[in-house]
């Protein structure tokens, strides 16, 4: 790892020497959590060499997006752009690439972009590296060690926390070394500072079905002898709750977490991870690198619209309805929730959902670990939708795809067919 770091800050010192020289720089990342943590880095960054500078957060790097983007600025680009690099080539863009997804050109240096991009040094992107991390790799070219927790806020983000590999067990590592954070066992309804009751109500990693209301994570409490209404349990209590959940929720040891706090108002990696998630999902983007940039008035929306969004949640999930092919689960859901819920419920298969914008069906897959140790790649299965007049792509473990509407049916039992291929030779 560390001979890759070393070529890779060959690259770093490229592209720091790039930014150096210019005036003004565009940021263009993307709205979930690892874009948002990685934006909000690059902010800080240039705030503090006095540069000026313009944030644009979107979903995809579209077509769209990219005939308005003008080759008369400097870009950087974070969490997207090595898939759509020959575009930007082609529109004579000139920046930095900052991604962690496949690259279509596996190079560093291509004309006027220098690419960033774990793939490139063989360093897994899907579970070695976030975009946030790549990011903290040049902050930490200038010295902003302390720009370390909102990588972790990204990796988190990115679900790839859990196991530390490669880039990402670098960056924890050192941000224990220099002390920007602090590591230590805890419950995950801790996490919230909200009433345990509400935080049990409303928890969805893990989602527990017989709790996710109010009154019945209030009762189930009272019935422990644990007041519902403290917002921090001991760990005595913790483990008397944990033991009384395994008769509902078989898998309670993943109610146990290593939490994670940083050196930003918002303390907590998994809670801010999550309010930059829900925001994200609200299109609140401003809000989200508002958020990453610690001003207050944007955490506190921050907070307010977390529990909205949770609260929408727990009703989406309770009216989602699986249907099943041979090899995968598939709903129709709404905009903003499909690629939450499909993680929630990916257990013995993949979960795919989709919605209907227009004439276009948008979706989004998700596996788990266990999934992946059996040869599951999403990135593979959704990239089939070129086949269907769309596109599609990602990572193994959750990925995307848009097609149009009247070609579903068809691509879900192609993509059911590539998954059953891959989950039979693991």
């Amino acid at each position: 790892m560390l001979e890759k770091l070393t070529e890779m800050e060959k690259v770093i010192e490229d592209i720091k020497e790039r930014i150096n020289e210019q005036k003004y720089v565009r940021i263009v990342t993307h709205h979930d959590p690892d874009g948002l943590s990685s934006g909000s880095i690059l902010a800080k960054l240039l705030l503090r060499e006095n540069k000026l500078f313009q944030i644009t957060v979107v979903e995809h790097l579209s077509k769209n997006v990219i005939d308005k983007l003008s080759n008369k600025y400097f870009y950087i680009f974070a969490d997207m752009g090595s898939g759509q690099i020959e575009e930007l080539l082609n529109k004579d863009i000139r920046g930095v690439i900052i991604d962690h997804h496949p690259p279509a050109i596996k190079e560093t240096h291509v004309k006027d972009i220098i690419q960033l991009n774990p793939h490139i040094f063989g360093i897994d992107g899907a579970k070695e590296a976030t975009a946030s991390g790549m990011c903290y790799l040049l902050a930490r070219a200038y010295k902003y060690y302390d720009l370390s927790g909102l990588a972790i806020v990204g990796i988190i983000g990115d679900m790839q926390y859990s196991p530390l590999l490669g880039i990402n067990k670098f960056i924890v590592n050192e941000a224990r070394e220099y002390r920007h954070i602090k590591i230590f066992e805890d419950i995950i309804y801790n996490v919230y500072n909200i009433e345990l009751y509400k935080a049990i109500a409303y928890c969805t990693k893990p989602y527990i079905p017989d709790l996710a209301s109010e009154v019945k994570a209030y009762n189930f409490l009272k019935s422990l002898n644990i007041d519902p209404e403290k917002k921090e349990l001991t760990w005595d209590e913790s483990k008397k709750l944990i033991s009384a959940l395994i008769f509902k929720y078989p898998k309670a040891d993943r109610l146990k977490i290593n939490r994670i706090i940083i050196n930003h108002k918002v303390k907590d990696a998994f809670l801010l991870s999550e309010m930059l998630n829900s925001v994200g999902r609200h299109g609140l983007f401003g809000v989200g690198i508002g958020i990453g940039l610690e001003d207050d008035k944007c955490i506190e929306r921050g907070y307010e619209i977390l529990w909205e969004y949770k609260k929408k949640l727990i009703k989406e999930i309770k009216e989602t309805k699986l249907r099943k092919l041979k090899n995968i689960y598939y709903f129709e859901g709404k905009k903003g929730f499909i690629g939450i819920i499909a993680s929630i419920l990916a257990e013995d298969k993949p979960v795919i959902g989709y919605y209907i914008e227009g004439d276009i069906a948008k979706f989004s897959a998700r596996g788990n670990k266990e999934l992946i140790e059996r040869g599951l790649d999403l990135n593979e299965a959704m990239a089939v939708a070129k086949e269907f007049d769309g596109s599609g792509g990602g990572h193994n473990i959750a990925a995307g795809a848009t097609i149009p509407k009247d070609k579903i049916e068809e691509f879900l039992k192609r993509v059911d067919e590539i998954i059953g291929g891959q989950l039979s030779k693991g």
